[in-house]
């Protein structure tokens, strides 16, 4: 007999939050339950209420929160830290247009605030999802994220369900957009309806292994992706019993591979265990740091509340009066015995503040947020080269997490992001280009510039141009380009094909050795200094840029770097010096058909 997809969903749902998975004997673990606590402690909430035993306030002293705004400042990076390299055989000019047309690209696109959420969700579950349907990453809800909580990676969960809550208009958008047949939106719609105390319809995503019937009786397992929308009411009958339990409405169930999968899903960890998907992030870290501070935070409140009583104690059974209400000031009260205050002041004040004060180191030690890191001020007696080890060391941890993150998100880039890139500038289009990317594209096309219109003079006139005019016409060509303050540079169609053979991605660091780096930058100087021509020679300018891009060094960053100006490159000039303390005179240029008059 055929199982409702719809109620096999439920199970495992039901599963996945009642029953927890051991990872070594003795060591459970609840991914709803675990989730559900990081969102009532990051949001300063007590999973039991705001209200004890004794009918008094709770409160809540968060220690998690700053933390994870330590961690998200440390292993943060932008989209202006993702840097395009020049494979063996790649053209550095191509590199360096689709390096800004892809930064231009991000921006529209709004890629720098996918890279903002990561980090800031990060530390507080410490795995994040994305989803990206047409090329275009979505956050998935954690929430509402159902996964085979023991698999080491999505793509080798037993499931993978999400769980939408849509709007009616939200549902018939989706599903126009996934293709679905009408009569079942319909039909999905009109069994919503039929429901009460119901706001959204709730659609259910699976993925996973499910049986598929076959006409001879047989069974077979098959990858597949459903959608199912959990709405319906049961059939009774007429003593109230039910006689046919609702079944939802299956509005697609077909085959998808792992290699869909693959891409449909990008998941990013920063502290991984054996045995459990989710992470372990800084808020989970802190959960008993986080209990005791408010056990003691509590206990000393309820102190306080004594400590601020007024009590009187004496021997005579006569007085009975409250000394607050029935006492006048300056009246003599006669008593066969003493009156005197009872001692309420509290002694555990220095217990106290050992006690927080051990449980906060405890979270430093746990979270690597120590106060040099946050940025306060070191205790006086703390020696400044310790402060600088210590952050030094600190920020090294965070570093290697930082790597691993932007490891994931290349992994992406090169997947998702840049074939979506190369699909959606496939065209002929224009780059503009402003400020600094100007500066660097004048000074690579200068040189180009100023050969061909060598080539095109020596070719009409046989006149052989000399140094000094071959600049005259490199300060022209740069002067004519900086007065249009910018440059529409045109895209041919199909500039970017295959971009993924011909570039090399890195974002922290991780794909460069510095010491290489700083190895050949080195090397380089060393060449051009013993041999000035490098930058002048066509064979020996390849053979330099070369170098450059195998050790890490983009050349067109350093090459012409200090451009001619117009007075530099003027002929027959003849500057004068000035004498001792005073002022070099102005520039006199000699003209045609007079003399050049000295003062």
């Amino acid at each position: 007999m055929e199982t409702s997809a719809l109620r096999e969903v439920t199970k495992e749902m039901q599963d996945f939050k009642t029953k927890p998975i051991q990872v070594v004997p003795g060591l459970t673990f609840n991914q709803y339950e675990t989730i559900k606590q990081i969102f009532f402690y990051y949001n300063s909430k007590f999973t039991t209420g705001d209200v004890d035993d004794e009918g008094d306030r709770k409160y809540f002293l968060n220690i998690v929160k700053n933390p994870c705004k330590v961690f998200t400042k440390a292993i943060d990076f932008d989209t202006k830290n993702i840097r395009m390299l020049t494979t063996g055989g790649g053209n550095p000019l191509k590199t360096w247009f689709m390096e800004r047309d892809l930064k231009f690209w991000m921006r529209d696109q709004q890629f720098g605030k996918v890279l903002n959420r990561i980090f800031k969700e990060l530390p507080m579950f410490c795995s994040v999802v994305l989803k990206v349907v047409d090329g275009k990453p979505y956050f998935v809800d954690l929430r509402n994220f159902v996964v085979d909580p023991t698999a080491e990676c999505l793509k080798d969960a037993n499931y993978i369900i999400e769980k939408h809550n849509l709007t009616v208009p939200q549902f018939r958008k989706i599903a126009k957009s996934m293709g679905w047949k009408q009569s079942l939106i319909e039909e999905t719609i009109d069994e919503f309806h039929r429901m009460k105390d119901t706001s959204h319809i709730r659609l259910y995503e699976r993925y996973g292994e499910l049986p598929v019937y076959k006409n001879d009786g047989t069974i077979s397992y098959d990858y597949r992706r459903l959608f199912v929308a959990d709405v319906g009411v049961d059939e009774l009958d007429n003593y109230g019993r039910v006689t046919k339990p609702y079944a939802g409405v299956e509005l697609s169930n077909e085959p998808f591979s792992y290699e869909q999968l693959e891409k449909l899903y990008w998941e990013f960890h920063a502290e991984r265990m054996a045995g459990r998907w989710l992470g372990i992030g800084v808020v989970e870290s802190l959960f008993e740091p986080q209990i005791r501070q408010n056990e003691l935070a509590n206990l000393q409140s309820k102190t306080s509340y004594w400590s601020a009583l007024r009590v009187f104690q004496t021997r005579d059974a006569s007085v009975n009066r409250n000394m607050l209400t029935d006492v006048r000031n300056g009246e003599i009260i006669n008593v066969e015995s003493e009156i005197t205050q009872v001692d309420m002041n509290d002694r555990n004040l220095a217990y106290f503040n050992q006690e927080a004060a051990k449980w906060f180191q405890n979270r430093d030690e746990l979270t690597f947020s120590y106060d040099s890191v946050q940025g306060q001020r070191a205790p006086a007696s703390t020696p400044l080269g310790e402060t600088q080890i210590n952050v030094a060391q600190t920020l090294s941890y965070f570093e290697g997490i930082q790597e691993e993150i932007a490891l994931d998100v290349k992994e992406m880039l090169y997947k998702v992001i840049l074939p979506q890139f190369q699909k959606e500038n496939s065209l002929k289009h224009t780059l503009r280009l402003v400020g600094e990317d100007l500066n660097q594209y004048i000074q690579m096309v200068k040189n180009e510039y100023v050969f061909k219109e060598s080539v095109r003079i020596a070719v009409e006139t046989g006149k052989i141009l000399t140094s000094e005019e071959r600049d005259a016409i490199g300060v022209g060509v740069e002067e004519a380009i900086k007065s249009e303050k910018e440059k529409l540079i045109e895209i041919p169609a199909g500039f970017y094909k295959d971009l993924k053979y011909d570039v090399d991605i890195d974002i922290t660091g991780e794909s460069i050795d510095t010491r290489v780096r700083s190895a050949t930058m080195f090397a380089l100087l060393q060449a051009i200094t013993s041999d000035p021509t490098m930058l002048e020679d066509p064979v020996k300018r390849k053979f330099l840029i070369t170098m450059g891009e195998d050790g890490g060094v983009n050349m067109n960053d350093y090459l012409d770097a200090t451009p001619k100006r117009p007075e530099d490159v003027v002929p027959n000039e003849q500057k004068q010096m000035g004498g001792g303390g005073v002022s070099a005179p102005a520039l006199n240029m000699a003209q045609q058909g007079q003399q050049q008059q000295t003062i």
